[in-house]
C-alpha cells in the first residue's frame, strides 16, 4: 500500500495540493501523513501571531476531515507536529517512515524569509530519497499566468519585413506558461546572436546582441524575470535549485525552432543571476565562401589553400570576429566523402554528422590538447581545432600537420604579422613555422549599410586624402547611416567580414625563418601585394557595402587590441 507524505504550513497552496493528494492515495488506495514543521525562530524575522497560524491550522484541518470523509478508503494518522529544519526533517521521516512520495505546495517560504533562508520544496527535490511532486493552488496559478502573459505583451514587438528572417519557419505562439520561449523567439526574428538578462535591484534587464551591438530590449519584473530565467535552466536540463554556481548548457528547443541552437551560460552576479544566451543558427553559420565578404583575390587565394591537403592553416581575429564561420565553411568546402574530418572544439557549435567531433569536457579530463592526441588516432585527414590555448596545444597541432595532416585552427591575434609572433610566443621554432605553414587568414566583422534608408554623399577632402594613402580609386560617392523600421533605426543591416589572406611565400618564409621581426613580415606581406584589413574595410567603404564611420571604429579598436 503507497504511503505519501504531505508536508503542509497551512497556506493555501496547502489546501489545494491536499486535494490532490488524498485523490491520489484514494485512487493508489494508500495511506497518508501530514507533517507540519515548526521552524525554529528567526532573530531576523518577525514570527507569525499565534492567532494567524492556528486560524490557518483549523482551515486547514476542516478542509482535510470533509476530504477524507470523501475518500473512507484513504487511511489517515492525525497530523505530525515537531520542531526542527523543514528540509533535513521532511527528509528524515520520508526515510524512516518509507514513504513512497512526497506531495507539497510550492508557496512555502516567500520574500525576505527565502532569501535569508531559501526554498524547502526545492531542497526537499534535491535530497529526497523518494520522488517529490510539487504543486502550485490554482489561484496562485492564475494570477502567475496573468502577469506572465501582461510582460509577454508589454515587450516591444518585432515586425521584421519579408527576407530579414526565415519566413518559412513556422514560429511558435505567444505562450503565457512559456515567456522564454517567447523571449527566444523575439530574438531570432530581431537577427539576434545573444540574449543577456541582468537582474538589478528591482527589475531585470534584457539586452540582445544585433550585429555586433548591443540593445535594450525591454525590463522585467523580478518575479517574471525569475519565472524566465527557470524555464530557460529547465529547457537546458540544468540544476534550478542552485543559484550558487556557474551553470553551462545547451537548449532543447521545439521543432519549429530545429536549425537554432542556443547555448546558456547561468553566473551569479551581486544582486542575483546573471544569464547569457548564445543563438547559432544553422544557415549563418555554415556559409558559402563567396559570401563571406572574401574580395576575389583573397577567396582565390583560400581556394588555393583548401587545395594544399596538408600543414596547418590559422584563422585569427578577436572574439566574435567570425573565425568559427570561417572556419567552418572551410571545412564544408572540403567535406566531399573523401576524407576523415575530426575535431576538438570548446564547445561544439554545431553538430556535422559527417564529422567526428570531441568536445572539451575538464569534468572528465578532456582538455583540448588530451582531445587533440586522442584525435590524431582516429586516422584523420583533416584536423580542426577550435582554438589553440596553451603551448602543450599548439605542440600537438603542429606534429600533426608536420606529420601530413592538414590542421585548421584559431588564435586570438590583431593581423597576419602578430600571429607568427604569438606562435613564437608559444614556443614554435621558426624552422617549424615555416615548414608547416599553409595559411594565415585575419579577420574582423564590419556592419553593412542598411540598403532601405542609406544615403550617398561625395567624400569630404579628408576621406578623399584616405582612400588615395591606401591606393584605393577615390569614389564619386560612399554611403551613409541613416535609420528606419527596418533596421530598428541604427542604419545598419547585418554584417560582412573584412580579411587579410596570406599564403606564405618564398620570400615570406625566408623572412620567417629568419626570424624576421613583426614589421619586417608586414612588408613583405605588402610586398607581395596583399591588402591589410584597412586596405579590406576601406575597399567596402568605396564599394557602398559599408559606412566611412565603420571603418573608424574598426580602425580604433584595433589599435586598442
Amino acid at each position: 500500500m503507497p504511503k505519501i507524505l504531505f508536508p503542509t504550513d497551512y497556506s493555501e497552496c496547502s489546501i489545494d495540493a491536499i486535494r490532490y493528494a488524498v485523490t491520489l492515495a484514494g485512487d493508489a488506495g494508500g495511506s497518508l501523513l501530514v507533517l507540519h514543521v515548526v521552524e525554529p525562530i528567526s532573530p531576523y524575522l518577525v514570527p507569525e501571531s499565534p492567532t494567524v497560524e492556528n486560524r490557518h491550522r483549523d482551515e486547514f484541518m476542516a478542509e482535510l476531515q470533509k476530504m477524507l470523509a470523501d475518500q473512507p478508503s484513504v487511511t489517515c494518522d492525525e497530523e505530525t507536529i515537531t520542531m526542527g529544519e523543514p528540509v533535513a526533517t521532511i527528509v528524515r521521516v520520508a526515510e524512516e517512515e518509507n514513504v513512497d512520495l512526497i506531495v507539497m505546495g510550492t508557496i512555502g517560504r516567500t520574500g525576505v524569509k527565502r532569501m535569508l533562508l531559501g526554498s524547502v520544496a526545492e531542497e526537499v527535490v534535491r535530497r529526497s530519497p523518494c520522488p517529490v511532486l510539487t504543486l502550485k493552488s490554482p489561484s496562485a496559478e492564475t494570477e502567475s499566468r496573468r502577469a506572465r502573459a501582461e510582460a509577454v505583451r508589454s515587450w516591444p514587438a518585432v515586425e521584421p519585413r519579408s527576407g530579414d528572417v526565415d519566413t518559412s519557419r513556422n514560429f511558435p505562439e505567444e505562450d503565457a506558461d512559456n515567456p522564454a520561449l517567447s523571449l527566444l523567439t523575439r530574438a531570432i526574428k530581431a537577427r539576434a546572436s545573444d540574449i543577456h538578462l541582468d537582474p538589478h535591484s528591482d527589475e531585470l534587464l534584457v539586452r540582445f546582441r544585433v550585429d555586433g551591438r548591443m540593445r535594450d530590449y525591454c525590463k522585467m519584473s523580478l518575479a517574471i524575470g525569475h519565472s524566465v530565467a527557470t524555464q530557460l535552466k529547465l529547457m537546458a536540463n540544468l540544476d534550478i535549485a542552485d543559484p550558487f554556481h556557474p551553470k553551462e548548457g545547451r537548449l532543447t528547443l521545439p521543432e519549429a525552432l530545429q536549425g537554432i541552437d542556443v547555448r546558456i551560460t547561468a553566473v551569479p552576479v551581486a544582486v542575483g543571476e546573471a544569464i547569457s544566451l548564445r543563438l547559432l543558427s544553422r544557415d549563418r553559420l555554415v556559409r558559402p565562401l563567396q559570401h563571406l565578404g572574401l574580395t576575389s583575390g583573397a577567396l582565390r587565394l583560400v581556394q588555393r589553400m583548401l587545395g594544399h591537403g596538408e600543414g596547418i592553416v590559422l584563422v585569427t581575429g578577436p572574439t566574435g570576429s567570425g573565425k568559427t564561420t570561417t572556419m567552418y565553411s572551410m571545412l564544408r568546402a572540403l567535406d566531399d566523402g573523401s576524407r576523415n574530418i575530426v575535431s576538438i572544439e570548446d564547445p561544439v557549435e554545431f553538430v556535422t554528422p559527417s564529422f567526428r567531433q570531441l568536445a572539451v569536457d575538464l569534468r572528465h579530463g578532456i582538455t583540448m590538447t588530451s582531445g587533440l592526441k586522442t584525435l590524431l588516432r582516429l586516422d584523420p585527414d583533416v584536423v580542426f581545432v577550435s582554438e589553440i590555448r596553451d603551448v602543450e596545444a599548439a605542440d600537438t597541432a603542429m606534429r600533426a600537420a608536420s606529420s601530413g595532416k592538414y590542421v585548421f585552427t584559431s588564435l586570438h591575434t590583431r593581423d597576419v604579422a602578430s600571429t607568427i609572433t604569438a606562435l613564437r610566443d608559444l614556443h614554435i621554432d621558426n624552422r617549424s613555422l615555416g615548414g608547416n605553414l599553409t595559411g594565415i587568414i585575419s579577420q574582423r566583422l564590419i556592419r553593412r549599410l542598411c540598403r532601405e534608408c542609406c544615403r550617398t554623399e561625395n567624400p569630404t577632402a579628408a576621406e578623399a586624402d584616405l582612400f588615395a594613402r591606401h591606393g584605393i580609386v577615390i569614389p564619386q560617392e560612399i554611403g551613409r547611416p541613416v535609420g528606419c523600421p527596418r533596421c530598428q533605426n541604427t542604419g545598419y543591416f547585418d554584417r560582412v567580414g573584412i580579411f587579410e589572406v596570406v599564403i606564405p611565400e618564398k620570400d615570406i618564409l625566408h623572412t620567417i625563418e629568419n626570424g624576421g621581426s613583426e614589421e619586417e613580415l608586414r612588408n613583405a606581406i605588402r610586398a607581395h601585394g596583399t591588402g591589410s584589413l584597412e586596405n579590406d574595410a576601406l575597399e567596402k567603404v568605396a564599394e557602398g557595402i559599408t559606412s566611412m564611420e565603420e571603418f573608424h571604429a574598426m580602425t580604433s579598436i584595433k589599435m586598442q587590441e
